[in-house]
């Protein structure tokens, strides 16, 4: 016993003595982290080289830690170079801008990486630089941020998140948040902390689902900067206008037009109280002798501006093991449409948690939710801008009691004005829940050093809910020189109502194994992830007209003489295996390989699987002893990358058999029956779409920031297409050959972005110009090729001619096919000596205003031989941007400049001379401003840039072949964005207990330069499509108030 007592006595002594000799090996090292303009910064990273021992700085950028007698300290902060020091009682770093963002942290498939070993094209953008931009769509926050990325605008009207988002001009690109597809509707701006575009031969980690490429969306995350919360409210209000409009005729104008020049009759023109003063071309009151003023329909039924406020407030930070993001955010818009029933709302909210459960044990547990509703008026967008097009500005707008609805003065019922209103036309409630969850657990393998296995399930359930209550509604007329001042024109619509759910489920389990390893100079990253994906859809709806009250506006309390009732039930799923491996020598030699396998249940069993590799090399050149001492040189890389990815959405169980459910119905005994009908031949061996890219890129910076660059050339091909085989089928086969993977195209171009950052005496600077060209071909298709050997030779050479103009193989696949136009006809003595047969009828329908078209072989015949390529479709071929930004003491401005070239626009209809020959569109004043003049003899007697009018109720039919006559090749330039930034000084925002506090003002789509002739100043370039029917883009004036407390 006495042997044991004095064995514990030497072991609490030897205890003793230790932990003594421990202590006073240690030492308190302090001191403070700040950047090179003083300001202090918390959250750096501080660990003793060798050690797991560390710390951060506060908020206030001070810190301590007990370290080694002669221990290293290494510094580290995102954005800034790393340092190691050694340490000294009391130490004031300061650390120096990492001006190559060689240290960044880019956002990857399935992880992260360093920028100075991405081997990719991958473009990231900071959530920090489209936080204060205004935009009315979310996805037009990305426009000029990324080199290859376009976007263009579509509607403007609040809920319709129209705009066209596309990487390298390919189609639609795969939208990841969070791990799961998502749209960027779906995401506050507010909670963004990452935004990566993957372009090349990186997104094939993705496989079938990224042949048009990827963008990855991340969210913000707790933070490391010390412990306790910070708090951000940044709220705006956001005034809106129309980009452009152009305006329609006034009244005088259009009946000078319509009596004078078409030849209309004046009761075709103006209601009955109305007359028309033909000397003084004036339109008068005949009850009051006053001159009537007329009405624009479609400048009457905007605004000047609408309001739009959004709110977000925020938490971020941590406790001792628990880092978290709270967000709450709300917004809330209306339309510009005057006296419209119409608001969009968004709530939405978000937790992001990460807790160490263990020392080897952390959890994350991430939920969202949003919920959106559109609360408007029944009618729909072209509808409506259908029949504002067709309002006569001889007809009121609004009648002196508006409970009577006005009409357009068009020969069918139209009332636009009143379609906006709920009282009249109805209401559309469209209502969309999401939530969206993750959980996951990751374990740091203690016993096999830099060995991760993290196993996670998300879930996003949605749920749309829809319902349409349409009213028929009764439009009158108005003539006060009538006994009966209003009598009825005719009815809107009819009674109904329709009522649908959309119910949405999806499920992603997820094993992720990550190990990293470093020896010597050498760097090995690798994963493997198993997932895979079930979805599931439940949709139901149902409609019935004549409700009997609507008061009780319910299916049940409806006529049930034309119900429709639908169900659809779906569901898919994809298992999926993703492997990659990552590896540096001396951070100079990089390799990237990565291999994905997806199967897919939408084939059948044999073509199932899909494999997807990718190879991608980097070299450092500036890393090279013949580098190093060139001090111009901060950082040069040289990049290539090949990959394969996939494309599953464009075949739906092709390789079964089915049977489609035509509308209508057939009548056996009085009752009805559904058609039934064979959806066509199945097709066991239909297959992935699979697109091949290789990527050769190079980048580097110089001279301490001063030129930054990134060139990449590209070049995909997009092989096994999905089409009809165009091999004919006997008549009587009674079903149409199944769609084949048999065609093929391919796309090419390069992006190039530049960044310049300087200073000026007290001003810092930064100039960030991106440039990006992208095409695409028919590489092969199948399709009718007629034949030029075995004929003769006349035969051989129509064909060619045939086949040049209509076949597709080799061409490019955005050229537009036309006539050449020199003018048009003047007199009918010109059309009488034209030496050209116009439509094959020696000219006898030739009128004076036909258009003159080039007959370009010389055969005196015009027909498709004479076609030529007179423009360029779909998305345009060049885009460009730069961004600039400048700060001064506590103020900054920054600036947008965006433009687009290489793409084609038409102008027709009311916006151009076909609109001077319609008897229900009514022209815009450039068509009227630009017309010609008939003179008696109806020769033209007034020359302008149109034809003269002609009562022919539509475009000629010489005229309507497609030309270059109004087509232009446009290219624009634009201020997108405009924001001027203040910081309130520090000794103020201390005195109100807050730590920072911004105030800026923020401009969007502020003004535009291009070449659009005649156009130019009342249409917006950005939009390819039709302007005349759709809510118009917008621009903005945004107030902000950015609080940090």
């Amino acid at each position: 016993m006495n042997s044991i007592n004095i064995f514990r006595k030497l072991f609490v002594l030897c205890t003793f003595l230790f932990s003594t000799n421990l202590m006073f090996s240690q030492n308190m090292v302090s001191g403070s982290v700040s950047d090179a303009e003083g300001n202090p910064l918390p959250g750096v990273s501080i660990v003793e080289k060798g050690t797991s021992n560390g710390t951060v700085s506060d908020f206030d950028g001070n810190f301590q830690l007990n370290a080694g007698d002669s221990a290293t300290l290494i510094f580290s902060y995102i954005g800034y170079l790393t340092q190691e020091l050694g340490i000294s009682a009391s130490m004031s770093i300061v650390m120096q801008e990492d001006v190559s963002k060689l240290e960044e942290v880019v956002v990857v498939g399935y992880g992260t990486q360093q920028k100075k070993t991405l081997t990719g094209a991958v473009a990231s953008i900071s959530g920090e630089e489209i936080n204060l931009r205004p935009a009315p769509n979310t996805s037009q926050l990305l426009m000029g941020q990324a080199a290859g990325l376009s976007v263009r605008s579509g509607s403007g009207l609040p809920g319709e998140d129209f705009a066209t988002l596309r990487i390298r001009n390919f189609e639609a690109p795969l939208i990841i948040v969070d791990g799961i597809v998502a749209t960027f509707g779906q995401v506050d701006p507010n909670d963004i902390e990452n935004i990566s575009v993957l372009k090349d031969a990186a997104a094939s980690i993705y496989g079938a689902r990224a042949g048009n490429g990827v963008i990855l969306i991340t969210t913000k995350r707790g933070t490391d900067r010390g412990e306790g919360a910070k708090f951000i409210y940044n709220g705006t209000a956001s005034w809106s206008g129309l980009t452009f409009e152009p305006r329609t005729l006034t009244a005088n104008q259009y009946v000078d037009l319509a009596f004078n020049e078409q030849g209309q009759p004046l009761a075709d023109l103006m209601p009955p109280y109305l007359a028309w003063d033909n000397e003084r071309k004036q339109v008068y009151d005949s009850t009051t002798g006053e001159d009537f003023a007329g009405n624009d329909w479609r400048d009457m039924i905007y605004k000047d501006w609408q309001l739009q406020t959004q709110h977000n407030l925020s938490a971020r930070g941590r406790s001792k093991d628990i880092g978290y993001f709270i967000s709450l955010g709300f917004t809330d818009t209306e339309s510009q449409l005057e006296g419209a029933d119409y608001t969009h709302t968004r709530y939405n909210i978000r937790s992001n948690l990460d807790v160490n459960l263990t020392e080897n044990l952390t959890a994350r547990l991430d939920l969202s939710y949003f919920q959106t509703t559109l609360d408007k008026a029944n009618f729909q967008t072209q509808t409506l801008y259908t029949r504002l097009n067709s309002g006569k500005p001889t007809y009121l707008y609004e009648y002196p009691d508006p409970s009577y609805a006005s009409h357009a003065g068009a020969a069918t019922v139209y009332a636009p004005n009143y379609l906006i209103k709920k009282d009249f036309a109805g209401t559309i409630v469209n209502r969309d829940n999401n939530l969206r969850g993750a959980i996951s657990l990751t374990y740091d393998v203690p016993f096999i050093s830099g060995m991760s296995i993290t196993g996670s399930l998300n879930m996003e359930a949605q749920n749309e809910w829809n319902k349409n209550i349409q009213k028929r509604f009764a439009a009158y007329n108005y003539d006060p020189s009538s006994p009966e001042i209003y009598t009825l024109f005719g009815y809107v619509n009819r009674d109904v109502i329709s009522v649908n759910a959309d119910r949405d489920m999806e499920l992603l389990p997820k094993l992720t194994v990550t190990y990293d390893k470093e020896w010597g100079d050498n760097v090995l990253n690798a994963l493997f992830v198993a997932e895979s994906t079930t979805f599931k859809r439940d949709y139901l709806m149902g409609s019935r007209t004549d409700p009997l009250s609507f008061e009780a506006p319910y299916l049940n309390y409806s006529s049930r003489a034309e119900l429709d009732n639908a169900e659809i039930f779906s569901e898919s799923a994809r298992s999926s295996y993703v492997g990659r491996v990552n590896y540096s020598y001396k951070d100079k030699y990089l390799f990237s390989a990565t291999m994905r396998a997806d199967a897919t249940a939408r084939y059948s069993v044999e073509g199932r699987w899909g494999y997807f590799p990718s190879l991608s090399f980097g070299w450092r050149i500036s890393e090279e002893d013949f580098m190093k001492d060139n001090s111009s040189w901060n950082n040069l890389k040289l990049r290539a990358s090949y990959g394969m990815m996939g494309n599953d959405a464009v075949s739906n169980f092709d390789f079964l058999t089915g049977y489609n459910i035509a509308n209508g119905f057939y009548l056996f005994n009085g009752d009805p029956y559904p058609i039934i009908s064979s959806a066509g031949l199945a097709n066991a061996l239909v297959t992935w779409e699979t697109m091949k890219i290789a990527n050769v890129g190079i980048e580097g910076t110089l001279w301490d920031g001063g030129l930054g660059f990134e060139l990449d050339v590209f070049y995909r091909l997009r092989e096994d297409i999905l089409a009809v085989p165009t091999e004919g089928v006997p008549f009587n086969f009674g079903a149409s050959l199944p769609r084949t993977n048999i065609n093929t195209r391919d796309n090419r171009g390069f992006d190039l972005m530049l960044k310049h950052q300087g200073k000026i005496g007290s001003v810092s600077y930064e100039i960030n110009p991106m440039i990006s060209w992208a095409r695409g071909k028919y590489v092969s298709w199948d399709e009718n090729i007629l034949p030029t050997s075995g004929v003769d030779a006349s035969t051989a050479a129509a064909n060619a001619l045939y086949n040049a103009r209509y076949s597709r193989t080799g061409q490019w696949d955005d050229l537009q096919w036309g006539f050449n136009t020199t003018g048009f006809f003047t007199s009918q003595n010109q059309i009488d000596n034209h030496p050209v047969d116009a439509d094959n009828a020696g000219n006898q329908t030739v009128i004076v205003g036909d258009l003159i078209f080039v007959d370009q072989n010389g055969d005196g015949v015009l027909d498709w031989k004479d076609q030529v390529v007179i423009g360029k479709g779909g998305m345009p071929k060049w885009n460009f941007s730069t961004w600039t930004n400048a700060k001064w003491g506590n103020w900054s401005v920054s600036a947008l400049w965006q433009g687009a070239a290489g793409y084609s626009i038409q102008f027709g209809g009311p916006q151009s001379w076909q609109g001077l020959n319609s008897h229900q569109s009514i022209p815009t004043n450039i068509a009227y401003e630009n017309r010609s003049i008939k003179g008696a003899n109806g020769d033209v007697e007034i020359l302008g840039r149109f034809p003269p009018a002609n009562n022919t109720g539509g475009v000629p039919a010489i005229s309507g072949r497609s030309s270059d006559f109004t087509r232009i090749d446009a290219i624009y330039l634009r201020l997108k964005t405009l924001n001027i930034g203040y910081n309130v000084p520090k000794n103020i925002t201390d005195s109100l207990g807050l730590d920072a506090l911004q105030l800026y003002l923020a401009g969007n789509n502020v003004f535009t330069l291009d070449n659009l002739d005649i156009w130019s100043g009342n249409y917006d370039p950005e939009i390819t499509g039709s302007h005349q029917s759709s809510y118009p883009t917008t621009k903005s004036w945004t107030t902000g108030l950015k609080i940090n407390f």
